[in-house]
C-alpha cells in the first residue's frame, strides 16, 4: 500500500461524516491527530544536515551523482567501481583518468603495492581539518570533536568535493595559493602542490568557487586565518565570479543543507 493510499484509508470514514454533518466537520478539524496527518501530507520536509564527517560522506556521494560525477580539481569523470576493481583497491568510486589526462604522480606505494588512492575518488574538505580547528580553540581532531559544533563543521556539505585520492593525500592540510614556476606532477591535471611552501595551487577556473567556500566557512564557524590569505580569497572571488555550474551545484547542496552559502547566493 502506498503512502497516499494509507492516508486515504485512514481519512475515508471522516469523509462520510463531512458529507452528513457540518458539526462533524468542525470536530474533525479540531482533532489534533487529523491536523497532524494533514500537515505531514501537504507540508514539504527537509532533511537535517549531516552532523559529522562520516554522516556527510554518503550524502555527498549521492548529491554529486546529481551535480555530475566529475572530480573537483582535475575534472576527471568517475563511476562506480566493479567488484573486480574493488578487489584491486578499496573504494566504491573509480577514476577514469584516461578521459581527463590525469596521470598518477606515484603509481606504487613504498611497499611496492598499487597506489590505490590514485585510482579512487575521495571526498575532501576544501577547508581542511587543520584550519577548522582555528574556530574551536582545539589542537587535535579527537579533542575538537568533543566541542559542540565542530563535527557539524566537518560534515558541512558545502565544504566537501570529490577529489582523486592521490591529490587529497598530497594536498593534506595545505592552504590554497599560487606556486611560482610550479611543476606539473599529475599529467594534464592543472593542480600543483609545493611541499616546501605548504601550498596547493588549483586551476584558475575554480579559484572563485574555492574562495567562496573558504569565506563561508570562516564566517559561519569563526575560523582564524592570516589576513593576507583572506585578502587572496576575496581577490579570487572577484576574479572568478559565480557561474551557472556553481549556482546549480549550490542549489542542490543548499536544498540538502537547509541553508544557503551567502557568498554564492546573497540573502
Amino acid at each position: 500500500m502506498s503512502l497516499l493510499e494509507a492516508v486515504y484509508a485512514l481519512a475515508r470514514p471522516h469523509f462520510r461524516e463531512l458529507r452528513t454533518s457540518t458539526f462533524a466537520a468542525s470536530r474533525i478539524l479540531r482533532s489534533s491527530w487529523w491536523m497532524m496527518l494533514v500537515l505531514c501530507f501537504v507540508t514539504p520536509g527537509f532533511a537535517a544536515p549531516p552532523n559529522s564527517f562520516d554522516a556527510a560522506k554518503p550524502v555527498a556521494t549521492k548529491l554529486w551523482w546529481d551535480i555530475g560525477p566529475i572530480s573537483f580539481y582535475c575534472g576527471c569523470p568517475y563511476r562506480k567501481a566493479t567488484r573486480q576493481e574493488k578487489g584491486i583497491r578499496k573504494g566504491d568510486l573509480w577514476v577514469i583518468g584516461s578521459a581527463c589526462g590525469y596521470r598518477a604522480r606515484t603509481t606504487k606505494t613504498k611497499k611496492g603495492k598499487i597506489n590505490a588512492r590514485a585510482l579512487r575518488i575521495e571526498f575532501e574538505h576544501i577547508v581542511p581539518a587543520d584550519s577548522l580547528k582555528t574556530g574551536f580553540n582545539c589542537r587535535t581532531r579527537k579533542k575538537c570533536r568533543e566541542i559542540p559544533g565542530y563535527k557539524q563543521a566537518e560534515g558541512d556539505l558545502f565544504n566537501l568535493v570529490p577529489a582523486v585520492g592521490e591529490l587529497n593525500a598530497d594536498r593534506s592540510d595545505k592552504l590554497h595559493g599560487v606556486i611560482p614556476e610550479e611543476k606539473r606532477e599529475y599529467g594534464a591535471c592543472d593542480f600543483e602542490v609545493s611541499r616546501k611552501l605548504e601550498v596547493a595551487e588549483p586551476m584558475e577556473t575554480i579559484r572563485g568557487d574555492i574562495a567562496r567556500v573558504w569565506l563561508y566557512m570562516i564566517e559561519r564557524y569563526g575560523l582564524k586565518l592570516p589576513p593576507d590569505y583572506v585578502t587572496t580569497l576575496n581577490e579570487w572571488s572577484v576574479s572568478d565570479p559565480v557561474d551557472q555550474a556553481e549556482r546549480r551545484r549550490h542549489a542542490i547542496i543548499a536544498n540538502e543543507m537547509g541553508r544557503k552559502n551567502p557568498k554564492v547566493v546573497p540573502h
